[in-house]
């Protein structure tokens, strides 16, 4: 019986996740503008960013600023730097501090030949200075809500939707990870709130500050932060199970601070929660920031929406949602867009296993059930067809199929392995590739060596053959 049971899974399931849904056609979104894919981390690594924002002018809805990348080279005979920046104007570039007067920028490629032709191993820095109004679209981009401004880190729409590039220049995808310090000049009274930990304020002596942030840890493009306006911090601390004080730190208006504590309810609990099951929270700080848009799981900054801090426990799905990219999709992030459901199918999952560990078991099921009948019955109608986890069009990377399938596929994984082998296996899998990014094949060959033999389907398991049904 056991057998039966789990190959009607497998067919419902797995046998779905890397299948190409070439018989459908799907016309893309209109947008702004049309992306050429990025390829430029083939030739070149970001090492480190230091962005410095001069100034946001939140009345213009403008910015003012420089970017210093270093790069290094992994090719011979690279005679030109190839950056994208979306939009914005470049003032000059700099390399190795001299100035190059012929580069050409054309939304959203930037190109800077080279006197000397980089070699592999080769490094160099590049200083953009740039100014304008930064990209936005309905969803993603950098925008402007009033006296506020912050960016989010991807667009629903934009293809590829990687959008450091709406506010510095860089090598945009989701496999460059590089370094950052972010320097944010703004007037008084006014915060910057940036990934990582606040080293210094600097006063300025005009009626200005200067925030300095220095985030630890390496991260792609899209996982880079910035926040301004007159936030206020509600501070607390988490004690990890490796003994380690990690600092928790809540920005929000001033008007909400006394709604932190009843929205945020459970935020220990939830990440001792994600401890127990996937190991030592793995960045310096736990970030959240209140903006007019969001959720986005921006690395240690997550931007939470303004209407989701409001005293009660309405929003905790959501808040759980965004901590739990700290493993995946940060920690490790998808190799690709197509490799989404590595990022949200599993944050979504994880909206299941906080209420494990909050509420109990019975409230997991109860939760997955629902999960499960939408997927059965809309995920098709939403997506606008029965499609594959793996190599999902463009438009609906942000789909049910991702989100709810990718969701229901992790829980048949858990249910198949048993919570004896599938626990060890995912930390097993985020610790090979953290500070990395995967594939749908690497989880499948880091998971597969635990994987339960008795079945005989452990080679067959993730054979791309088949399609979801309906049921």
């Amino acid at each position: 019986m056991k057998n039966l049971t789990f190959f009607s899974l497998v067919v419902l399931s797995f046998s779905t996740l890397f299948v190409q849904a070439q018989h459908q056609h799907h016309a893309k979104c209109g947008h702004k503008q049309s992306f050429e894919r990025s390829l430029l981390s083939d030739t070149l690594d970001a090492l480190s960013y230091e962005i410095h924002l001069n100034e946001i002018n939140t009345s213009f809805k403008t910015i003012d600023a420089y970017t210093i990348v270093n790069l290094m080279s992994k090719v011979d005979n690279l005679d030109e730097i190839k950056l994208e920046l979306l939009d914005l104007t470049v003032d000059g570039v700099f390399v190795d501090n001299q100035p190059i007067a012929d580069f050409e920028h054309n939304s959203p490629w930037l190109v800077i030949p080279l006197s000397t032709p980089m070699n592999t191993g080769d490094e160099a820095e590049v200083r953009v200075e740039y100014h304008g109004e930064p990209f936005y679209e309905g969803w993603g981009g950098f925008h402007f809500s009033g006296s506020y401004a912050f960016n989010l880190g991807v667009g629903f729409v934009s293809d590829p939707h990687n959008l450091g590039k709406a506010w510095f220049p860089c090598i945009d995808d989701f496999k460059d990870r590089a370094f950052y310090e972010i320097f944010v000049t703004l007037d008084e009274p006014k915060k910057a709130v940036c990934g990582g930990t606040l080293l210094e304020v600097v006063n300025n002596g005009n009626g200005t500050n200067t925030y300095h942030w220095k985030l630890e840890n390496d991260i792609p493009t899209y996982l880079a932060s910035v926040a301004i306006g007159e936030y206020e911090n509600v501070p607390s601390v988490f004690e990890s199970m490796t003994g380690e004080d990690i600092p928790i730190g809540i920005y929000v208006k001033p008007n909400d601070t006394s709604k932190v504590a009843g929205s945020f309810a459970n935020l220990i609990p939830i990440l001792d929660a994600f401890e127990s099951y996937f190991g030592p929270y793995p960045w310096e700080r736990v970030g959240y920031v209140s903006t007019a848009k969001g959720a986005m799981e921006h690395a240690t900054n997550i931007a939470y929406p303004h209407s989701s801090i409001n005293g009660n426990l309405s929003n905790e799905w959501l808040f759980a949602h965004e901590l739990s990219h700290m493993y995946f999709g940060d920690l490790v992030t998808c190799g690709s867009a197509g490799d989404m459901w590595l990022n949200e199918g599993w944050a979504v999952f994880c909206e299941l296993m906080y209420r494990e560990g909050i509420y109990g078991v019975d409230e997991y099921r109860e939760e997955y059930r629902d999960k499960h009948f939408n997927v059965l019955h809309k995920a098709h109608i939403i997506d606008d067809g029965y499609l594959a986890l793996y190599g999902i069009p463009a438009e609906y990377t942000y789909g049910e199929t991702v989100y709810q399938k990718g969701c229901i596929v992790t829980h048949t994984l858990r249910n198949y392995m048993g919570d004896d082998l599938f626990f060890p296996a995912v930390k097993a899998y985020l610790e090979t590739y953290q500070s990395n990014y995967a594939s749908s094949w690497d989880l499948r060959d880091a998971l597969q060596p635990n994987m339960p033999t008795q079945t005989g389907l452990k080679s067959h398991l993730w054979m791309p053959n088949g399609k979801w049904k309906p049921m």
